[in-house]
């Protein structure tokens, strides 16, 4: 019987699994808009299950079903649709806009809001223009000319070096102007002063958005912390469906961008300094081109170097990132891995190198409660030239050296000099320093290790209370090793014979964890009347330590531990806290999506600040009104018209502690005894820096949204800012002066963006967008209304009513057309052939900030074919250009000259030309000479890629495949005499955290902006 039942029942389970099997099919189809375009990345998923795919740039997608399924097509700004799988293997959906889906991607700190419902001057960067500039080792280096009222100025071409970032103009003169960062949510420290900057430790291929908020209606939520605006942070996200693995590959090279000037060969530069001797120029007289015969002046020719081949190498550059994203209705992740490289252009550097991961999830527990988990860790290291200003930079020395001094050391006959083991000797040059073996022997290198975590928990009561409660931290370990390698070259000018080799150690530790919670109330009466209110208590601590340690003495190079060393030199640590304790209230309001308004009162607790200050309160106010959406717009032209205004304050805590304290300094000793040394007068009535903020704006989208664009009108006021007031010598200040809030600028302008359709059909789409800020500035108030001389070098001036750092220097009057002499204009006006720093007066006009900049782009898109070019622009700028002054200066015979050299007076009547020579003590000075125009435009970046379409992959178990070639920095147009894009003119003269430091002021042999050339795949499974 068992067995008669089992012989029946087999057909009929060959029945059941073969209707089974039967029912199984390919579904394709093509997916558009409502305009008929086609749409990439739409979300296919089965309903129900994790079964999914997505659309390909063609519209294109393809997955596996039974007949009886549902269908869900989803994509970001468009309705949600569902369909049946019939018997049909097609099925093609076009989609239409979903205005509220769309809006709801508007970050606006604490949360989000719609765009149409938005009261706020936000700048939105998009993956689509992230995507642009990746590979690139540094997030903020994106931003550059991609939003209306940012202005990034690189600082240098390093690898792994972040850029100047300020939002709206110079927000202060003592404190921080750096904006803050927050990703997902966690606050990101920044401390100039103490190099601490890990934006250059996050990946950039992780970055979903960027928006920048600008205005009181958002900075204002921020409270002491959002003067220099906020720049939120929104990383990748996954979402419901199939896994989806994503890897992108890139490799290339880079090179210092072309000089636009040209330097001496071996004959020019012999001929120069006989030319010098000639005209009696002392320290030409000893130099080969005066003294060698004719058989060593042809020697030297013939050793002809170009040292900037010599010192530079191409640039490796990689970039790898693998990503692995899905889930389903409850639970969704994303995570990444990514590795980055740069070799950097100097020979025997390794640059800079990145290790990232990333797990970002998200999970539904309940109904009411929502658990998200954000984790990043990464770790770089970076290994550095000296840049300093002297003979330790490699830069420096590919300018200076003579071209008829080799790399290495050579024979009368030309062969190269080896010393006992064999090896190449290396050429001392004029300088006697050797620079291409010290950056062998005088090795330097970071490593830093960033831990940032956000933990969230969102809870629902009912349809009208919510709470949001999260807590994120920043852990980030920074070591600096600096070495000079017994028997080095630094050893034979600052080493002890008996104790060879030195090390020191650096170790920074920020730990920084920040705790908010968000309760909201939100309801709607009468169908029109839309009413949210939030309340915000949010906890703030950072704990900062630096360790250093140095020793001397070291057995062998190879073991680089202080352990080893023969004696400790120096050692010392330091630790500070700060506390930042706030509340805050946000209400927001409108009426029938027409009348919006929107409040904000916050009121912050520091520690920075003493008992009587340690509170302050910032607030704003905002209304919009959204023109499109009156009864009398319907049927025109207009798709959005929204005119909105905003008025508000914020302040700025970027101070060094302690400030309100008496200081002293336990630096030296008495007897053997330590002893305290009054160093700060302490003020307990300092208080934040504020500012107060006005934005008046339109928002429109025209003929179909393929004309949008933005303009802002702002005034920024920075009032109570932070500045050494004189007090007594008698009281035991250092410097004689107190911190006082005294001073005030203000900063206004004009921000216009404009994004447009130019040609939109169903094959060829041309896209063209920009943006432009004009900026003017000035100085209201200052200590009695005295001036300020600052700048690295006392080039800059602070005075009221002008210009914020204009240039403060002795006025070039040119040359004297009768013998060639320099001539300067006196403090009267004039013209006299005497140089006296007497002379410096403000140069009205010229600062080192910009009237105006921005960025525009142009796209080309044709089937699976892409092409775009993004470009950068600055005008009204000037900088100091000393990089020019010391390669023509005629004190400077002994080093090589640019060509420019040789346009010096010869004869009477000759004009437009360098001073004679025989004039050298009055010529070689610092004045207007060299104050240039640093106006410039850059094709920053050109990528051409091709999307494979679907049906050539399919069979390959594919979902995308793109191949992409992309160049940065490919040419410039400008009139400067160098690279205009000028941020840190040298780490040793001046950098972020000294007293006086103007970014982007002065150009001097720091480390080059680099042109770069990339080939890459990504590829989609």
């Amino acid at each position: 019987m068992k067995q008669k039942l089992t012989w029946m029942l087999t057909p009929l389970l060959v029945f059941f699994m073969t209707f089974s099997f039967a029912q199984e099919k390919t579904v394709t189809g093509v997916v558009t808009d409502q305009s008929g375009l086609p749409l990439p990345g739409v979300s296919v998923v089965v309903v129900g299950t994790t079964n999914g795919s997505q659309t390909d740039f063609d519209g294109n997608y393809a997955i596996n079903v039974n007949q009886g399924d549902k269908l869900r097509f989803s994509y970001l700004g468009q309705k949600t649709v569902t369909m049946n799988v019939g018997a049909s293997n097609t099925i093609n959906v076009q989609l239409e806009e979903d205005a509220e889906a769309l809006e709801e991607v508007v970050v606006v700190g604490y949360g989000s809001r719609s765009k149409e419902l938005s009261t706020s001057a936000i700048s939105t960067v998009s993956t689509e223009k992230i995507e642009a500039f990746v590979p690139s080792t540094s997030i903020d280096n994106i931003l550059q000319g991609q939003a209306a009222g940012v202005q990034v100025t690189a600082a240098n071409g390093r690898p792994g070096n972040t850029a100047f970032v300020q939002i709206r103009g110079v927000g202060s003169i003592n404190a921080q102007t750096t904006p803050l960062y927050v990703i997902d949510g966690v606050p990101i420290p920044i401390d100039t002063e103490r190099d601490f900057n890990p934006i250059s430790n996050l990946n950039p291929s992780d970055i979903e958005t960027f928006s920048i908020l600008k205005d009181a209606a958002t900075v204002s939520k921020y409270g002491s912390r959002g003067a220099n605006g906020v720049v939120l942070i929104t990383t990748k996200k996954g979402k419901a469906g199939d896994a989806r693995v994503k890897f992108s590959s890139s490799y290339g090279f880079g090179e210092m961008i072309p000089n636009n000037f040209d330097l001496m060969n071996a004959s020019q530069k012999l001929e120069l300094e006989r030319q010098y001797a000639a005209l009696g120029v002392g320290a030409a007289t000893s130099m080969p081109g005066a003294t060698a015969t004719p058989e060593e002046l042809a020697r030297l020719t013939a050793l002809d170097t170009d040292w900037q081949e010599a010192l530079l190498k191409n640039s490796i550059i990689q970039s790898n990132n693998l990503s692995v994203s899905g889930g389903d209705e409850k639970l969704t992740y994303y995570m990444s891995l990514g590795y980055d490289k740069n070799t950097g252009i100097i020979e025997n550097i390794d640059g800079f190198e990145r290790v990232s991961a990333r797990l970002n999830t998200n999970y539904q527990a309940k109904d009411w409660l929502n658990i998200g988990a954000n984790v990043s860790v990464s770790r770089s290291t970076t290994d550095l030239p000296r840049d300093r200003n002297n003979v330790q930079n490699p830069f420096r020395a590919m300018y200076d050296y003579n071209p008829y001094d080799p790399l290495f050391l050579t024979n009368d006959d030309g062969s190269i000099v080896t010393d006992a083991q064999g090896d190449n000797v290396y050429n001392p040059t004029r300088s006697g320093f050797p620079i291409a073996l010290a950056l062998q022997t005088e090795p330097e290198d970071t490593r830093n290790l960033l831990l940032i975590g956000n933990l969230s928990a969102g809870m629902t009561f009912g349809e009208k209370f919510s709470n949001n409660f999260s807590v994120g931290l920043i852990s980030n370990r920074y070591n600096r090793t600096s070495r000079s390698i017994a028997g080095g070259v630094l050893q034979g000018f600052v080493g002890d014979a008996n104790f060879p080799g030195t090390q020191t150690d650096n170790l920074n530790i920020d730990f920084e964890y920040n705790v908010n919670n968000v309760f909201t109330y939100s309801d709607t009466f009468n169908g029109l009347h839309n009413l949210s209110a939030s309340f915000l208590l949010e906890y703030n601590e950072n704990i900062a330590t630096d360790m250093f340690a140095s020793g001397r003495g070291f057995p062998s190079p190879s073991i680089p531990y202080l352990d080893v060393a023969a004696e400790a030199t120096s050692v010392g640590s330091t630790e500070s806290r700060r506390i930042l304790f706030s509340q805050g209230l946000f209400v927001d309001y409108d009426y029938d999506g027409r009348y919006i308004v929107s409040g904000s009162v916050r009121r912050d607790g520091s520690s920075r600040f003493g008992p009587d200050n340690k509170y302050g309160y910032f607030y704003s106010g905002s209304a919009a009104w959204n023109i499109a959406n009156e009864s009398f717009m319907e049927n025109s032209i207009f798709n959005t018209l929204k005119l909105r205004a905003s008025y508000g304050t914020s302040g700025n805590q970027n101070i060094g502690d302690f400030q309100y304290l008496n200081l002293l300094d336990f630096a030296n000793t008495y007897n053997g005894q330590t002893t305290a040394l009054p160093v700060g007068v302490g003020n307990p009535q300092i208080q934040w820096e504020s500012q107060a903020i006005f934005d008046i704006g339109v928002e429109f989208g025209l003929f179909n949204n393929r004309l949008n664009g933005v303009v802002d009108y702002f005034k920024k006021n920075s009032q109570d800012l932070l500045l050494d007031r004189p007090i007594s010598y008698t009281v035991g200040d250092e410097n004689n002066s107190i911190f006082s809030n005294i001073g005030e600028l203000e900063n206004s302008g004009i921000e216009v963006s404009l994004s447009g359709d130019v040609i939109r059909t169903q094959n060829f789409k041309w896209t063209l967008g920009g943006n432009i800020t004009f900026i003017d500035n000035e100085v209201v108030e200052l200590v009695d209304g005295e001036d300020i001389i600052t700048g690295t070098f006392g080039d800059n001036i602070l005075r009221v009513g002008e210009e914020i750092n204009s240039y403060y220097a002795v006025e070039y009057a040119g040359v004297n057309p009768a013998n060639g002499e320099p001539l300067y204009y006196d403090l009267d006006g004039n013209v006299t052939n005497e140089f006296s720093d007497g002379f410096q007066q403000i140069q009205e006009g010229k600062s080192p900030i910009a009237d105006f900049e921005g960025g525009f782009y142009t796209a080309f898109s044709y089937k699976g074919f892409g092409l775009r070019g993004d470009f950068v622009y600055k005008g009204g700028n000037y900088i100091y250009n000393f990089q020019r002054s010391e390669g023509i200066a005629i004190g400077n015979i002994d080093a090589n000259q640019r060509v420019e050299a040789f346009n010096y007076w010869k004869q009477p009547g000759d004009t437009d030309v360098l001073p004679n020579p025989i004039y050298q003590s009055t010529a070689d000075q610092t004045s207007t000479r060299f104050l240039e125009k640093g106006d410039y435009l850059r094709l920053r970046t050109m990528t051409l890629d091709y999307n494979m379409p679907r049906d050539m992959i399919d069979g390959i178990g594919l979902n995308s495949l793109r191949f992409f070639v992309a160049g940065q920095n490919l040419f410039t147009i400008t009139d400067f005499n160098g690279d205009p894009e000028v941020g840190l003119g040298s780490a040793e003269s001046g950098e972020p955290g000294d007293t006086g430091f103007v970014p982007g002021s002065f150009n001097l042999f720091s480390y080059p902006n680099t042109r770069s050339y990339t080939f890459g795949v990504e590829v989609g499974f």
